[in-house]
């Protein structure tokens, strides 16, 4: 409780300090806040096991549906307060911040382990970390088009279970190119995650505390995108190479080896505002059929560690405005190896900068030996008030 609050009052201090030196010294940026309430018809509650009998219960409980709980997530905070420095064709923010790639699709990210997307979570949110941004833009008229280089370092000052993916340490840096045929940017990033043995906690072979393994991230990646006309094309890949901490607990290193991944995707928007769009993923660490799931990898999958289990997978959607503030959308995720699919609908209603109010479901359809073969349909509410 006496973190939290000292959080808060830290929170509070930077959104005062921005203001002020927005208004004497700088031009200052501190982002509004949000009141946000999800409302999640699927228990995933599980799947945070912590001891060999709650990982019983987990394998337990991947035969039966998914019991409802009510509404619980809800807070009134601000999502980011930083200062911003503009001298020059430089920026720095310093402070409290959410770090975004501005690459990837759709479905997938692949140069993003910042912000990793979660398939049965669909109104996950980036996490914000205490961090400075850098970034320097190439005078125009220096070289043809417009080139930028960044960097983003996080102080992970989170110590909490809800916000475990930025810590200390974790950084990524960025150059970007920006022409009148395409745009080109290229990362290498290195960041912290942790991982679950929950083969080893029910075999006796690794003990709780042990269950639990820092790795190491190391990632290069390039990725490219062009529009010609209402047509878009994106493409993005690259190399992951892990490395755990202590190569004497947890997860092998069959579990954790190093691997390649890459997404290409097209969309299309038509002249009525009808939007579709069509990706393809591969990812290395994927298996390619359901007779190589392991429980980690089901369970990874499940608890949003891995945001494919499959080495192959097609992303299929449509968005489509019925009126002036609501639209319709409908999302197909696609597991090629299994293969199974789940199938997402969406019904948006709001303004982007007042309020937003969603509801979405998803019904899960595979053989009982897929990845979602066991699992019962969901739904999803979300009410978000901007200020």
């Amino acid at each position: 409780m006496k973190c939290r609050n000292v959080r808060y009052l830290f929170a509070a201090i930077f959104f005062i300090l921005s203001g002020l030196f927005g208004t004497i010294f700088l031009r200052g940026t501190a982002s509004g806040g949000e009141i946000d309430f999800s409302g999640y018809l699927r228990d995933t509650s599980f799947f945070k096991a912590r001891s060999i009998e709650e990982i019983e219960n987990v394998t337990e409980s991947l035969t039966h549906p998914y019991s409802a709980y009510p509404l619980h997530d809800r807070y009134a905070e601000p999502e980011e307060v930083y200062i911003s420095f503009y001298p020059g064709d430089m920026t720095f923010h310093f402070g409290f911040q959410k770090y975004l790639t501005e690459t990837g699709g759709w479905g997938w990210t692949p140069a993003d382990l910042f912000n990793p997307k979660k398939t049965f979570d669909p109104f996950y949110k980036g996490e914000a970390s205490t961090a400075a941004y850098f970034s320097y833009l190439f005078p125009t008229g220096s070289f043809p088009g417009a080139y930028e280089i960044s960097g983003f370092y996080s102080f992970g000052n989170r110590d909490d279970d809800a916000y475990p993916n930025i810590k200390d340490g974790d950084y990524q840096v960025r150059m970007k190119a920006h022409t009148d045929v395409l745009d080109l940017a290229i990362h290498y990033s290195e960041i912290t995650r942790e991982e679950s043995d929950y083969e080893g906690m029910i075999n006796g072979s690794v003990p709780s505390e042990a269950a639990t393994v820092p790795v190491r991230w190391r990632l290069l990646t390039a990725g490219v995108s062009s529009e010609i006309g209402r047509l878009g094309l994106h493409a993005e890949g690259g190399r992951a190479w892990l490395d755990s901490k202590d190569d004497e607990k947890g997860l092998s290193a069959k579990e954790l080896k190093d691997h390649s991944k890459f997404l290409i995707g097209m969309d299309y928007t038509f002249e009525n505002e009808l939007y579709l769009v069509l990706e393809y993923y591969q990812d290395g660490q994927g298996k390619s059929s359901p007779q190589e799931y392991s429980l980690n990898d089901r369970l990874a999958y499940l608890n949003g560690e891995r945001s494919v289990i499959g080495r192959d997978n097609v992303f299929v959607g449509a968005k489509y405005p019925i009126a002036r503030m609501t639209s319709v959308e409908l999302y197909n995720i696609i597991n090629a190896n299994d293969p199974s699919v789940i199938v997402n609908p969406w019904l948006v209603w709001g303004s982007r900068d007042l309020f937003s109010v969603k509801f979405s479901a998803q019904f899960p359809v595979g053989k009982k030996e897929s990845a979602v073969g066991q699992t019962k349909p969901s739904a999803f509410a979300h009410i978000q008030l901007n200020f």
